[in-house]
Order: C-alpha cells, then structure tokens, then sequence
C-alpha cells in the first residue's frame, strides 16, 4: 500500500489522483477537498524518497520521507480501512531525527562546501539572510545572501526581526529575577497582578507560562487584537488581551504554544523590577552582554538584532554572565515534554542535545542553535518566509550531527 501510495503521489498526475481517491469518499465536496490536498502537497513538496516506515496499526502507517526540492523532511501518515483501501492522509514538516543521523564526522571545510552547495542549489531565490557557524571561538562558515527588505545587499551588520527567538530574552530576565530572590516560578499571575479580573489567568504559575503549560491562547489574528494591535506600545498594553483569555485545558495539564503567556511575563518583570520591560532587556540582557546594535521587542519576541550581537549574547549565556551558573545549566537541560523548556526550544540528536529558539512571521525566519555537547553555535537570520531558514538549520543539523 505504502509503496503504491507513493508512486502514485510522485507522478503528480490530477486524473491519477482523481482515480485513486474517488473510492475514499462518495461525498463530491469532501473527494475535491481531498484532492486539491493531493494537488497541493505536490506543488509545495514535489518528489519525495520514503526514508522510514512505520506501522502504528494495521490501518495507519507513519512515513518519514525527504523532498527533492529542498531535501526537507516530512511525516505521512496513511490511513486506511480494514482492507488496507485508502481513506485519508495527513502531512507535517518534521525536523532531521537521530534515526538518519549518518556515520563519519566532516571537516570544518567539508561543512562549509555542504552549506554552500546547500543554498545555492535548493534555496537560491528563496533565501535571504545570514549565516553563522562557529566552534567555540573558531568561526566555520560565516556568509550573507541576498538582499534586505529595502533591496539593499544584506551584511552582518544588517539588523534582522527575531520574532519569537526573542522569548529567549524574556525567559532569561524571568530566571534572573528568580536568581535575585524577587519572584520563583510557582509563584501565580496574581502575585503580580492582583488587579486582574480574569480568575482563570491569575492562578497560572510562572512556570507554566515559561514553558506553554498554562492553557493561555494566542492573541494574533483575534477580533481585539485587530482593534488594538496599533495601541500595542507597552507591556501592559496586553492586559486587555489577557483579561479576555479563554484557557484551553487547565494549567499544567497539556502543552499550546501561547505568545499571550509570554505577554503576561512581560508584566511580571515588570512589577518584579520596578523597570519598564525595554529598559530592563537594554540593562540586564543587551549590555551585559555587549549587544549594541539590538532593539526589544515585546514579552513574545520581536525585536531586532544581528549575528554578532547573538554571538555574543551565546557566549554571555554559555560563560554564565547572565544567569547563575546552576541556573544556565538547569536552562539548558530542563524541558517539560523533550522540545520546550524554560523559553528555549530543545532537539535531541543522538547524544547531542540542541537548545535555543526559532523564529517566523511573515518575511522572517530565524534560529539561534546552541549545540551543548559539541559545541557548535549556528546562527540563522533571514528575511525570508518560513520554513526556509528551517530548512537550512535541518540541513546544518545533518551536517554537524554525525557519528
């Protein structure tokens, strides 16, 4: 089945997807949505090579493949009845696993010449950014490409949006007021906000707002935001958001990425301080750590700032300039479901375990990958739309993860 559904996926033929299809469904609406499913995974994947298969259960099967087009990786998952006859499938981009993780490490130059063929062969005309790869204080691969927003070259002093790479910033004040004894992180939104209506949010523990667990939602998109998204200056400008806050599941008890729960921490730095949110970011994160050409953002990122701006923000983290060492350490190593901790993403590849954060938005598509065991930086700024600078850090991972 597994083998047939590929082959027929890879022609890229309408009137064969049509054909294969139509037993699935006999609802006419349904068997159109089910094949413009089919006609765009080709137009945005193209070919695919079945790296791994997984039988989950007689009727559904888990295939991890890569694309042609950008070598990228993504998981089917092909559900049939009981007969083994198709009936759905879904698709999702998944980051490099330790499953193709490839034998024999490669040569700072043979890591350079890979990245370079890498752009220039899958995303020439959809990249545009900077590169950076270092090894401790040995830079491996460091290179910009394309242009800026205002059609000038992109250079390493050219200022990128970091998106959501910037809740790193917000995680790591939080940590810092917790090592000063002003705030821990069991202690609830209500310590902080007492003024607040919203009963549900203000017994949300910091804890849970650092690591999604607290059931807050999103805020972009929604009908308030849109009425106020341009009153939006400050950190307590949210809290008209927050007071509307529905949460999801009870905190604690599930995991959903809240960009309003890293607004809430921005208010709790606030009032733990007795700083405006820029002003402490600017004092306790930026200067410390030499990042002079950076600007903030909000509690949930944004911002601006520049490879060697993030250098030295890794390397002031890693030497323990901005947290306490025990307190980097628990940063690096904690997560609560093996992919997020305390504002940092975390990937396991093999014994090597990469922690740091990604960023996208609209024209901007970041990461910032500290490799804890081989100690590797890999910084990626670009003005491009996702996934493509995920792309190139699924690339780079391949590359610098090897037996």
């Amino acid at each position: 089945m597994v083998d047939n559904f590929f082959k027929l996926y890879n022609s890229g033929d309408t009137a064969a997807y049509r054909k294969f299809l139509e037993p699935a469904s006999d609802n006419q609406a349904q068997l159109n949505q089910m094949l413009n499913g089919f006609n765009n995974a080709w137009r945005v994947i193209g070919k695919v090579n079945i790296m791994r298969m997984n039988a989950v259960a007689p009727d559904n099967a888990e295939v991890w493949v890569q694309d042609n087009k950008y070598d990228a990786w993504w998981k089917f998952s092909i559900y049939t009845d009981s007969l083994q006859h198709f009936k759905r499938r879904t698709i999702q981009p998944v980051p490099f696993d330790s499953y193709f993780i490839k034998s024999g490490s490669l040569t700072n130059k043979e890591i350079s010449d890979a990245v370079d063929h890498y752009i220039a062969t899958k995303l020439s005309t959809e990249f545009a950014g900077n590169v950076f790869i270092a090894k401790e204080s040995q830079v491996i691969y460091s290179k910009s490409f394309g242009n800026t927003q205002n059609n000038q070259p992109n250079t390493f002093e050219t200022q990128f949006d970091l998106a959501s790479m910037g809740k790193m910033f917000t995680a790591i004040s939080i940590l810092q007021l917790r090592d000063q004894g002003k705030l821990t992180l069991e202690d609830k939104v209500e310590k902080f906000l007492p003024a607040l209506k919203n009963k549900a949010v203000s017994q949300v523990t910091i804890s849970q707002l650092l690591t999604h667990t607290s059931g807050m939602g999103d805020f972009f998109g929604t009908p308030l935001w849109e009425k106020l998204k341009d009153s939006l200056h400050t950190a307590k400008d949210y809290i008209p958001l927050i007071e509307a806050d529905h949460l999801s599941f009870d905190p604690g008890k599930g995991w959903d990425y809240s960009n309003l729960g890293f607004c809430v921490l921005a208010v709790i730095i606030e009032e733990a301080s007795g700083e405006k949110f820029d002003n402490y970011i600017n004092n306790h994160i930026f200067s410390v750590a030499s990042m002079n050409h950076s600007t903030v953002g909000g509690g949930a990122g944004g911002g601006f700032s520049t490879v060697t701006d993030l250098q030295h923000f890794s390397d002031a983290l890693l030497g323990n300039k901005l947290l306490k060492k025990e307190t980097t350490t628990h940063l690096l190593q904690y997560t609560v479901n093996d992919r997020y901790g305390y504002g940092t993403e975390h990937h396991m590849l093999g014994s090597e375990n990469i922690v740091g954060h990604s960023g996208g938005f609209e024209n901007v598509c970041t990461e910032l990958n500290l490799y804890t065991k081989s100690k590797y930086t890999v910084i990626i700024l670009s003005n491009s739309n996702p996934p493509f600078g995920h792309f190139l850090s699924n690339k780079i991972k391949e590359l610098l993860v090897r037996k």
